[in-house]
C-alpha cells in the first residue's frame, strides 16, 4: 500500500490568545491526489497549510511529508513544498524572470532556464518576463505567485484561497496546470477538479 506524501495525526493550534484554531486534525493526503479544504472563514484552513509548510507551529499533534517530520526534518519537507499564498506578496521594481529565477535559488536549485520558459509558458508570463511587477495586473500577479512556487519543483503544491480575485481564463488556466502537475499524462477534458474534499470545521 502507497504511503501518504503528507500525514496528519491528532494536530491541533492553539494561539497565545487562547483561540483554538486547529483540534486534534487527523488527515492523509497521496501523492498525485487533488485535495480540496473545505470550511467557513476561520475554520482553521490557512492555519493548517502555514503548519505544513512551517510557516507556523503546531501545539500538539505530528505532520510528516514524504515520510519526514516537519519540526526535526524541517529542510527536506520545506524543499518538497511550493505555497501560493492568499495575499499578493510581491516586490514591486523586480521582473517577473529574476522573481521566479531567485525563488528557485532560495531552494538550492541549480539554474535551469528550460524548466523555467516552459514554466512561464504553461501560465502565459513568457511574454512577460522581462516586465516590472508593478506593471502586472492582479491576475499576472497570482500567476506569478504560482511560478515562484512551482520554480523549484517540488512534488506538494498548496493553493491558499486560489481562486480569490481571479478572472475565469485564469481559473481555468490554473486548474489545468494544477492537473498536469499532478497527473502529468492526464488530458484537460472533463475532469472533476478534486479528486476529494476534506471539510476543516
Amino acid at each position: 500500500m502507497q504511503k501518504p506524501i503528507v500525514n496528519i495525526e491528532a494536530l491541533s493550534k492553539v494561539y497565545q490568545s487562547g483561540h483554538q484554531a486547529l483540534h486534534a486534525v487527523d488527515l492523509e493526503i497521496n501523492e498525485g491526489e487533488i485535495l480540496a479544504l473545505l470550511g467557513p472563514n476561520g475554520a482553521g484552513k490557512t492555519t493548517l497549510i502555514s503548519i505544513i509548510c512551517g510557516i507556523v507551529s503546531g501545539s500538539t499533534g505530528s505532520v510528516t511529508v514524504a515520510g519526514h517530520d516537519i519540526v526535526s526534518d524541517y529542510r527536506v519537507t520545506r524543499n518538497l513544498i511550493g505555497l501560493v499564498p492568499q495575499e499578493l506578496t510581491l516586490g514591486a521594481f523586480d521582473t517577473v524572470w529574476n522573481t521566479v529565477n531567485f525563488s528557485r535559488g532560495l531552494f538550492g536549485k541549480k539554474p535551469d532556464p528550460a524548466y523555467l520558459e516552459q514554466l512561464l509558458k504553461d501560465l502565459s508570463l513568457w511574454d512577460k518576463k522581462n516586465s516590472e511587477l508593478r506593471e502586472l495586473s492582479g491576475g499576472m500577479k497570482r500567476r506569478v505567485l504560482i511560478a515562484k512556487a512551482l520554480s523549484h519543483e517540488p512534488r506538494i503544491l498548496f493553493l491558499d484561497e486560489p481562486t480569490a480575485g481571479v478572472d475565469v481564463e485564469l481559473r481555468q488556466d490554473m486548474w489545468k496546470m494544477v492537473r498536469r502537475q499532478a497527473v502529468p499524462d492526464a488530458e484537460n477534458g472533463q475532469e472533476a477538479i478534486t479528486d476529494r474534499a476534506q471539510a476543516v470545521d
